[in-house]
């Protein structure tokens, strides 16, 4: 996986999460993201990322089945997740939501295996924001922070498990996956079934499960006033 420089001693959207937990004082910035803060203040002396990123089934399986999603998604959305943003306004604050409708709404889009997916999708099927951000934190504020990012009022939360019927598909797409990173879906393309994630046709969950909302604005002013605390403390 190539390093993206833009993310780098910066606080990204899909970790941002950590600032939001707070201290026992309730607040403050808890242990999370005090040592989240530490890692972008390292990342600063490195000039690289603290991670080594490494290969799993699991993210390989969320990359390929991105261009699936989007291609089952209404007219309108922008396939991004590939692009790094910039907050327009404070250095040192990036996003990489994985879609985005200009000027209307922002999209994340999330390919979980079974345990997951469960989880997630109770969530959103109750089609309730409060319920979301007490649930599902890392999205949910992933989510904050692009909108704010992208200076849009909405988001969705889309999330994605095939039927067992489109299995074929799903392996058709792998095998004929052009790119330098093919070897990463070869288990998708020569796994039995019941080593992928699926839905049998039919069951209790639909494949595609969504959830747009207003971002309440409350939050919105709360996250930046955490990413600002956050800065605070970086250069401290």
């Amino acid at each position: 996986m190539i390093e993206i420089k833009e993310r780098i001693a910066n606080f990204t959207s899909s970790q941002i999460w950590k600032l939001m937990k707070n201290d026992k004082t309730g607040k403050g910035i808890g242990a999370p993201g005090l040592t989240y803060i530490e890692e972008k203040r390292m990342e600063m002396r490195l000039g690289r990322s603290v991670n080594v990123e490494a290969y799993s089934k699991e993210m390989a399986w969320g990359h390929l089945m991105e261009q699936r999603v989007f291609e089952m998604l209404p007219f309108g959305y922008e396939l991004t997740s590939d692009r790094t943003a910039k907050h327009p306004g404070i250095a040192g604050w990036a996003g990489s939501p994985d879609l985005v409708m200009p000027g209307v709404k922002i999209g994340e889009i999330k390919c979980y295996w079974p345990k997951n997916f469960c989880q997630y999708a109770d969530v959103l099927m109750k089609q309730d924001v409060a319920l979301l951000r007490e649930e599902c934190p890392e999205e949910y504020w992933q989510m904050v922070s692009n909108a704010i990012i992208y200076e849009v009022d909405r988001a969705e939360a889309i999330l994605y498990m095939p039927y067992l019927s489109e299995l074929e598909a799903v392996r058709e797409m792998a095998e004929n996956y052009d790119g330098e990173d093919l070897w990463q879906y070869r288990f998708i393309a020569e796994s039995p079934s019941s080593w992928l994630p699926y839905l049998p046709d039919g069951g209790y969950y639909k494949n595609l499960v969504t959830f747009e909302f207003e971002v309440p604005q409350e939050d919105k002013d709360a996250l930046t006033a955490r990413v600002l605390m956050a800065k605070a403390l970086l250069y401290k």
